[in-house]
């Protein structure tokens, strides 16, 4: 039986919290019983066959093979579902075998006294309920007053003095009392600690409870599937490095031919960077019909970061414009500190950042927010990222990079967004091994139809 950890009991109630403690102590102790009685039980045997004493010989011997049994099965699955009741039963037992022992052995009455002196002294080291104390140092006043002769058999001349009565009765009084206060100051002692940690318990769970409730409404924010508009295609994912990220992504269509994507990040993650974020989508929301102008949009986010938060809380944006009009189309981005876009030119085969870098949201620096555009040709190819990605490291402490990002989208960039999502996410798995996550990864990949 493997001891219970508090945490372990912590979960349980308080009734069965103390008898599973009280089942692992007694299980210590009562290992130690059986190895001892495995010992005694031996030179019990072969005196018994000397004597001729053969009810004590019967008894011996099954309490021999009894502790033999109890031996070979203390790792059962039974033993431990039933161990109370083969303790009680076991220590039963011990009366039985003692009481035996004190005809046989103990002819004076200070001797048969002393037998059941060690049933008490037995008995204190248990950790038992109080009825189940009254029932074992009974059955031991009973044997002991029983008046059973030498031979086994009931007999008049065998009863006991009324001194030898008196005497045993006060000692099996005295060490039931001594018992069950040894047994309640010890519960005392188990719950003083085991309900301070219940408490921590419970409250462990309500945090766990309203990081789970967070982390849903955060997934909630985030897109259920790609903007339906027949002229773009999206991929996404976003990988949260704890329950709660710190990562953003969203899509506005402002117009029949105008996207726009947004992806943000808030330094670090976690719950409270949750609650920027919901902030500054709520914003968003709310500045969605000027959109079209992202340096409009990032000034006064700016505003807002710079008053509902300190000054060690800050959030990279990026907003960028996909206008599609006739045969071509134009990409419009404004960044608040986030890395830029990486826009793949089908037509020149060849990569470029969109985006120039300013300070991030809420950081009381003189922000000056530039926008930057490109042409944007059928089959080209973007890929929006958080710094996590890039940023991600291996076991050799060495970063993913910007040069392996693009080539992990070359490889793919002939496929669809989903395939090249998936290409810049099995790479970045295979680059980083076994290695823990850091931090938060989101990727948006945007192919022109």
């Amino acid at each position: 039986m493997k001891a219970p950890s508090i945490d372990d009991l912590v979960l349980l109630p308080e009734t069965l919290a103390v008898q599973r403690h009280f089942d692992a102590k007694n299980y210590r102790i009562f290992r130690w019983l059986l190895a001892l009685n495995l010992l005694m039980f031996l030179p019990a045997i072969g005196t018994a066959l000397q004597e001729g004493w053969y009810v004590s010989l019967a008894v011996d011997v099954v309490g021999l093979l009894l502790t033999m049994a109890l031996v070979a099965a203390r790792q059962t699955q039974v033993y431990e579902q039933y161990f109370r009741q083969i303790l009680l039963a076991y220590l039963t037992f011990g009366i039985v075998v003692l009481k035996l022992l004190s005809l046989h052995g103990a002819e004076d009455s200070d001797g048969r006294v002393a037998t059941f002196v060690v049933a008490s002294m037995v008995f204190l080291v248990f950790r038992l309920r109080l009825i189940e104390h009254l029932v074992l140092y009974g059955g031991a006043w009973v044997a002991s007053v029983l008046p059973f002769d030498a031979s086994g058999r009931l007999s008049a001349e065998a009863l006991p003095a009324i001194g030898e009565v008196i005497a045993m009765t006060v000692m099996l009084a005295i060490s039931l009392v001594v018992a069950a206060i040894l047994t309640q100051i010890e519960k005392r002692r188990f719950l003083a600690g085991w309900r301070k940690e219940h408490g921590r318990a419970r409250e462990r769970t309500r945090m766990r409870e309203e990081i789970d409730t967070a982390r849903r409404i955060q997934l909630s924010m985030l897109p259920q599937g790609p903007p339906n508009v027949s002229w773009i295609e999206v991929a996404a994912a976003s990988l949260p490095a704890t329950e709660v990220g710190g990562d953003y992504y969203d899509y506005f269509r402002i117009s029949p031919s105008q996207i726009v994507v947004v992806i943000g990040d808030v330094a670090g993650h976690g719950l409270a960077s949750g609650l920027l974020l919901s902030g500054v989508r709520s914003c968003l929301y709310l500045l969605e019909k000027d959109l079209a102008s992202p340096v409009e949009v990032l000034d006064r986010l700016n505003h807002m970061v710079r008053r509902t938060t300190d000054r060690r809380t800050y959030v990279t944006l990026l907003c960028a414009v996909l206008d599609r009009d006739g045969s071509t189309g134009a990409l419009t981005v404004a960044s608040a500190g986030h890395p830029p876009v990486l826009h793949y030119s089908a037509r020149a085969s060849r990569f470029e950042m969109v985006g120039k870098g300013a300070p991030p949201l809420g950081t009381f620096l003189d922000a000056e927010y530039q926008p930057q555009q490109c042409a944007l040709m059928p089959r080209d190819l973007l890929v929006f990222y958080t710094d996590g990605l890039v940023e991600a490291r291996n076991a050799q402490g060495q970063d993913y990079g910007d040069a392996r990002l693009e080539r992990a989208v070359a490889r793919a960039v002939g496929g669809t967004a989903r395939e090249v999502r998936d290409a810049i996410l099995g790479d970045l798995s295979n680059f980083k091994g076994d290695e823990e996550q850091a931090d938060d990864i989101t990727v948006v990949v945007a192919r022109m139809r």
